[in-house]
């Protein structure tokens, strides 16, 4: 049977950018029937269950891989089904699901019922897909205020079934140095909202604070939300309300250094695209983000607003045109936006039975 006769129904929370991406490899190797769990509020969730029960029940026959893309209440009744009809299932983790952060109420098994269905997703899929191998098990060591380790075989340890490692991909044809000039000693972060816990694990308090002690640099927040909005503003933070996607890159581009202190990650897609278009990043020492940074910027070991403040001034000296340099090298070579199609297709077709 050719691969476009197979039929993968796939599962996700809402169409963020990178899951738009996952469907569209999918669909070009299989017969793909789609389903977005997402409900507009926490009060429709029941309801979403019931959309999915049914969708499932029309679906599943014939069916030959299961996909989802994050694990919580969007995976627990497709990964029954899977189990109940012998059906692979394939679970992509991208975060949330493998972690705990009390301090800051972030986290699947921070949350007792949330915890409990993501739990039993683990038990039931056959496959794991973690964006990054520190979310199958690792030490924390950069706040000490949470778990001294995360992953989602420290909250599940039964979870034993394989994994394959499934790294983001950058796509060096969206996102490249436009040519404008760069703002001398200027620091950029993307964030999609600034409510909840986003505020504080993507760092936001340690920019802002140090945009005070550093009046002489510049500060720039892609990013939305009321505690944006709250803060005391200084003539050196600017602060966007949305961008959108496809002109992100001059953003990047006219800016010097990214910043990536955030609390957790997954495998942070805006750090990616910032060091493709030649941001010199700067980011903390938890899960991916080391990894991607390399020797082609500055880690933050401890999140400690001193430290940070620090850290920016010896950036600042740095030599600017060879990291930059770097930073767009390293994510072409290692992290190209066809390496993740070819191992999410290569995951998906070795599931078929």
């Amino acid at each position: 049977m050719d691969n476009k006769q197979k039929k993968v129904l796939f599962f996700y929370p809402k169409l963020f950018t990178f899951i738009q991406i996952d469907k569209e490899i999918l669909e070009k190797q299989f017969d793909v029937k789609s389903f977005e769990f997402g409900p507009s509020s926490k009060i429709f969730t029941p309801i979403s269950f019931i959309k999915q029960f049914f969708f499932l029940v029309w679906q599943i026959r014939n069916t030959k891989v299961i996909v989802c893309d994050f694990a919580g209440y969007v995976s627990f009744l497709p990964t029954l089904f899977g189990k109940i009809f012998s059906v692979p299932t394939l679970m992509i983790l991208c975060g949330t699901e493998c972690y705990s952060f009390p301090s800051i109420h972030y986290g699947n098994f921070n949350k007792k019922l949330l915890g409990l269905f993501t739990s039993w997703s683990y038990k039931m899929a056959t496959h794991l897909a973690p964006v990054h191998k520190s979310m199958v098990l690792s030490n924390y060591t950069y706040d000490d205020k949470d778990f001294p380790k995360q992953g989602y075989r420290y909250f599940c340890p039964f979870a034993n079934q394989p994994f394959t490692e499934l790294n983001y991909g950058f796509n060096a044809e969206r996102f490249y140095y436009t040519g404008i000039n760069r703002n001398p000693n200027s620091f950029l972060t993307v964030v999609s909202n600034s409510e909840g816990s986003t505020f504080y694990r993507k760092g936001l308090d340690l920019i802002i604070e140090a945009a005070k002690q550093l009046p002489e640099f510049s500060f720039t927040i892609i990013g939305r939300g009321e505690k944006l909005n709250a803060i005391e503003k200084s003539s050196n933070i600017t602060i966007h309300p949305w961008i959108p996607n496809e002109e992100l890159k001059n953003y990047y581009s006219a800016h010097e250094f990214y910043l990536q202190i955030s609390m957790i990650e997954g495998f942070p897609n805006t750090l990616g695209e910032a060091m493709l278009c030649g941001c010199i990043p700067i980011g903390s020492d938890a899960a991916s983000i080391p990894e991607i940074i390399g020797d082609c910027g500055f880690i933050l070991k401890k999140k400690n607003s001193a430290m940070f403040t620090q850290l920016l001034r010896e950036a600042s000296i740095c030599n600017k045109q060879n990291l930059s340099q770097c930073s767009m090298e390293r994510i072409k070579q290692n992290w190209p936006s066809d390496r993740r199609a070819k191992e999410l297709i290569q995951i998906v077709s070795g599931s078929i039975k």
